[in-house]
């Protein structure tokens, strides 16, 4: 360590361990020392330098960009100037991966007090990516940083901390926030268009029924929302959540699509099980995690299905469970049918499943206060197709899915 005593020199502010911190700068303790001229190159930083700790929590570290000229760092401190454009951002974030994987720990030295010497330190195994891929990938985690500090940052656990940065991924999501909108896409209302005549198409063919609550919500030159369902058009502005991008549109779920529910073939009738027709209930979504699902743990046959109230639904159905409880979602891989306990979305344009599994499970605290019943809670079919839900172009749609599916990958690899 430098000698702090020492008497001769020029006095300057300088950086011990303590102030380093992950990611950050600690300066309210930030005390002085005499430095020569000729220890000006050896132990000044710069904007851009990443500062590393050499024992206390040996490779914390933090990227010096505060701007304060004429500031020095002690021995116990490693300075690492990167060449060529490599993030120190970067390596910033993987020391802090390193450190959480306990790798780092492999080149400390000492048995009681820890130290990661310079020499060690130029012996880590670094990954380094293309240039331009290390800007992409620093900009895609400021980004996501810059939505958590929404967060309370007071979260007690790093569980309880990832639930809520991705329900605020979610939030943001439908509210147009997550993704830039892009001029070229065609804009939601003729989205909306194609959807309408696809259904009276399927009407048409004799594949799915009239649906009598079939409604169009639009804003009118007052501001106020409005919807128009057999003949008539009423106000509504009370039941719109929120604002949307120009390019959106709001409409009811079931406008999107068919609203389909389930049922259970006699459990006494051996002849409508262990068919080959997947059938899932709620309990099959117990700690599931995935977002797409194939089967659950039973099957029924075809004479199980025309039997009772359950439907074949085609790959790239919704899911949603409507009791006990309201709101699993999951996406069909293929054919499926449920129990009664869901009530389930068939978009009726193929590539809108994923956003609104996502949708779905923003919305859900709005689905449950419409809940009913006395015993335990449940979402009718009428009420579920009511849901207000956001219509995005389709293009936004795919880069709205893409962009929640990398920040929760983020947020994942975190928690590992």
């Amino acid at each position: 360590m430098l000698d702090k005593h020492k008497n001769h020199g020029i006095p300057m502010p300088y950086l011990r361990n303590v102030n380093v911190r992950w990611g950050i700068f600690d300066l309210s303790e930030l005390l002085q020392m005499r430095f020569e001229p000729s220890e000006t190159e050896r132990y000044s930083i710069k904007t851009g330098d990443l500062v590393v700790c050499e024992g206390g929590e040996p490779g914390r570290c933090a990227v010096w960009t505060n701007g304060l000229k004429d500031i020095r760092i002690q021995k116990a401190l490693h300075r690492v100037r990167p060449y060529n454009g490599i993030s120190s951002l970067l390596l910033s974030y993987i020391f802090r991966r390193y450190a959480q994987i306990q790798y780092i720990d492999k080149f400390f030295t000492g048995s009681t007090i820890k130290h990661l010497t310079g020499e060690a330190l130029n012996q880590l195994l670094i990954i380094l990516p293309p240039v331009a891929e290390q800007q992409r990938i620093v900009s895609q985690i400021k980004a996501l940083l810059k939505y958590v500090d929404e967060i309370d940052r007071e979260s007690e656990t790093l569980e309880k901390f990832i639930t809520l940065a991705k329900q605020k991924i979610l939030d943001l999501a439908i509210r147009g926030k997550l993704v830039p909108q892009d001029p070229t896409d065609e804009p939601a209302s003729e989205l909306l268009k194609k959807i309408k005549a696809e259904k009276e198409a399927l009407v048409k063919a004799g594949k799915i029924k009239k649906d009598k609550h079939e409604s169009f919500i639009f804003k009118g030159d007052d501001n106020c929302y409005y919807e128009q369902l057999n003949g008539k058009t009423v106000d509504i502005t009370t039941e719109i959540p929120f604002g949307l991008p120009e390019s959106w549109h709001w409409c009811r779920l079931r406008s999107l699509g068919q609203i389909v529910g389930g049922g259970t073939p006699s459990t006494a009738n051996q002849m409508f099980w262990n068919g080959s027709i997947p059938w899932l209930s709620p309990a099959d979504l117990t700690g599931y995690t995935g977002m797409y699902i194939t089967h659950g743990k039973k099957n029924i046959t075809e004479e199980g299905l025309e039997k009772s109230s359950a439907v074949l639904m085609p790959a790239g159905s919704v899911l949603y469970s409507s009791r006990a409880p309201i709101g699993y979602v999951i996406i069909s891989k293929n054919s499926i049918s449920t129990n009664q306990g869901f009530k389930s979305l068939v978009p009726a344009i193929v590539g809108m499943s994923e956003f609104y599994y996502f949708a779905l499970k923003a919305r859900t605290a709005d689905i449950k206060q419409r809940a009913t019943g006395t015993t335990f809670k449940e979402i009718s079919g009428n009420e579920f197709g009511d849901t207000i839900v956001p219509l995005p172009p389709i293009a936004e749609q795919q880069r709205i899915v893409q962009a929640i599916m990398q920040y929760n990958s983020i947020l994942e690899a975190i928690s590992e």
